[in-house]
């Protein structure tokens, strides 16, 4: 997921003549295999629907109480959950989170007052939000707007995505911190992957979103800021080996500008869905 050039691109490192990208009109952050070869895609009111093999839109959803949209996830029953910042005409902020039916109708609002800047949000496998907000803070929190947990991390930059592993520990990556950390249930921390300033050259400025390998294995994305030439600044995608070992990295600017999530396609099915939880996880 490219921000600074608004698209997605896919990249065979095999043989260049299958890639293939799709360009957006604005810049959108999250996106979601969901079967039958479609993309789920959050806009800037909502989300949309872009075929695999056509790599045009196919569906599109827009509301104008979900404007600050950030996020989305399709549930496996059909449920979509749309995470947006919103700014109230006082200046306050508030995470809310719009859960819709089959057919897009309203079921629940949660709104999580004075919290700010989401991200991406995932689904714990009790089916509870997981998040980053107010640059520092690791959020669990249910559908009825309560936050069941909060954990705090000074040295973290805006935590940009949080997943849940088959042991209840949580895995956060730390945006602008340039970590990956894990925690245990009390929010201790355990390990971290990464970390400031990094390896020569591959710039570690910011840790977007993660996709966990089967083999223990980790990639996140380094995003290098918002500018369409930042791509130059750092390498785009990292690996990291349970052990904390930088084991490979992709640095193509003149390909792609700055990335802020990168799935590993080799072992997926485009028509069913996918969501990058680590290896044994449940869905919610």
């Amino acid at each position: 997921m490219d921000e600074s050039r608004s698209r997605v691109h896919y990249v065979d490192l095999d043989d260049a003549s299958k890639n293939w990208e799709i360009v957006f009109p604005k810049r959108y952050r999250d996106v979601q295999l969901i079967g039958n070869r479609r993309l789920l895609v959050s806009s800037d009111s909502g989300f949309c629907e872009y075929d695999w093999d056509t790599h045009r839109q196919v569906a599109e959803f827009r509301d104008a109480s979900m404007a600050g949209s950030e996020s989305v996830r399709r549930l496996p029953d059909g449920r979509t959950i749309v995470g947006c910042n919103k700014r109230n005409a006082d200046k306050t902020t508030a995470i809310v989170f719009h859960e819709l039916d089959k057919a897009n109708k309203p079921l629940r609002t949660a709104t999580f007052d004075g919290l700010n800047t989401l991200r991406l949000f995932r689904l714990s496998s009790r089916g509870t939000l997981l998040f980053g907000a107010n640059k520092t803070l690791i959020i669990e929190g249910g559908l009825d707007g309560k936050i069941l947990r909060k954990i705090e991390i000074k040295d973290g930059g805006h935590f940009y995505e949080v997943l849940e592993k088959p042991d209840g520990h949580w895995l956060a990556a730390g945006g602008y911190g340039g970590f990956i950390v894990e925690l245990d249930a009390d929010g201790k921390e355990l390990k971290r992957w990464g970390g400031k300033p990094g390896p020569a050259g591959l710039g570690f400025l910011f840790f977007g979103a993660m996709h966990p390998l089967k083999n223990g294995r980790i990639v996140v994305a380094n995003w290098t800021g918002h500018g369409a030439q930042d791509s130059e600044k750092g390498h785009q995608v990292l690996m990291f080996a349970p052990d904390g070992k930088l084991l490979w990295s992709w640095h193509d600017p003149m390909l792609a500008g700055t990335i802020h999530r990168a799935v590993v396609m080799d072992d997926l099915d485009v028509a069913a869905p996918f969501e990058e939880r680590p290896a044994g996880s449940k869905n919610p």
